[in-house]
């Protein structure tokens, strides 16, 4: 007997008895793999049912799942495939007809307001995160939510009024306490946002936002020797995150370090190869640093990109400049319809 028969007799509507005594009676040719037993927990198997198959005997081998009930959570699996695919618009049409679908499920308003938050649509990601609250006011993550979009509204007061109901619906978790550090650095209020940091560390020192965060704050403050440790600290967590890599190039920039700039911008790119800014900040780390061809590369291959972006068009005129192309700054100047050699 295939362990594909189990699900079979599961979504025909055998009931748990039935199944349990398919099995025992006739044993399995194979053992069921995990996304298997996963299938089963899906499809609506009990705990004895699956126990059963688990440890039915017969030789072991891989089984792939071809056909399970549909959840309501069925579009996790969809999201997972397109954010590991960096596919972010599939991602959001999902999330988009996923609301339409469940309107009142918290959880889904909850994804949606962070896929509206990668877009940085923070009307639509504030409307999401809100509805959410609604239907779960009881959820810390709700609040959370909607803290960290005021945050990137420039909306201090809701940011730190969400941000202390996560902390007090949940006090044990660290993520509350950097809601409320984001929340409290929007106000200027820095003592109050480092000692929520503290907090969190001490909650769960693994998490890199509290390390970035506290690089961000010391930076605002002038402290540029705490601000680089605590983002060196930020990237030996997380160095695959190509802001984190990116804030911590733009300290070393502002204190003339521009071989070590270069080089975390380099590893932001990598990591991020489409985002200006980046590019933007790689290009005048290399004029700063006198690597003029290298600039004129960067800052060539931007505007080609983005034709529109005058400030890259700007800062490419005054690298040939500095190379004595005065004609080719010209043209560049000229804007997009000039030629760019």
């Amino acid at each position: 007997m295939q362990p594909e028969q189990v699900l079979a007799w599961q979504l025909e509507g055998l009931t748990q008895e039935e199944i349990r005594e398919e099995v025992r009676t006739h044993g399995l040719a194979s053992y069921p793999d995990i996304a298997f037993l996963s299938a089963l927990s899906a499809a609506g198997a009990d705990a004895e049912t699956i126990s059963v198959v688990q440890h039915a005997p017969g030789p072991r081998a891989r089984w792939g799942l071809a056909l399970r009930i549909p959840k309501p959570t069925d579009y996790l699996y969809e999201m997972a495939g397109a954010v590991l695919w960096n596919d972010w618009q599939h991602a959001l049409v999902t999330m988009e007809a996923e609301v339409e679908k469940q309107p009142r499920d918290a959880d889904v308003r909850l994804v949606y307001a962070h896929m509206l938050s990668v877009a940085e649509d923070w009307i639509g990601a504030y409307g999401a995160a809100s509805a959410a609250v609604q239907l779960a006011p009881e959820s810390p993550y709700a609040h959370g939510t909607r803290s960290t979009v005021c945050y990137h509204s420039h909306l201090p007061e809701c940011a730190v009024r969400e941000a202390l109901l996560f902390v007090e619906l949940k006090p044990d978790d660290a993520a509350g306490y950097i809601t409320l550090a984001h929340a409290r650095e929007s106000q200027g209020r820095y003592d109050e946002a480092l000692a929520a940091l503290d907090r969190a560390e001490k909650l769960h020192a693994g998490y890199a936002e509290i390390y970035a965060s506290r690089g961000r704050i010391c930076g605002s403050l002038g402290e540029y020797e705490k601000a680089l440790r605590a983002f060196e600290r930020a990237v030996q967590l997380e160095g695959k995150n190509p802001r984190y890599q990116f804030e911590f190039a733009q300290l070393y920039f502002a204190e003339g370090y521009y071989r070590q700039a270069i080089e975390h911008l380099k590893l932001a790119k990598e990591l991020a190869p489409n985002w200006p800014e980046l590019r933007l900040a790689l290009g005048n780390a290399y004029l700063a640093q006198e690597k003029y061809e290298a600039a004129a590369k960067e800052l060539h291959e931007l505007l080609e990109q983005n034709p529109d972006l005058e400030i890259a068009r700007e800062l490419l005129a005054k690298t040939l400049r500095a190379q004595g192309r005065f004609e080719e700054a010209g043209q560049v100047l000229a804007g997009p319809s000039a030629e760019l050699q």
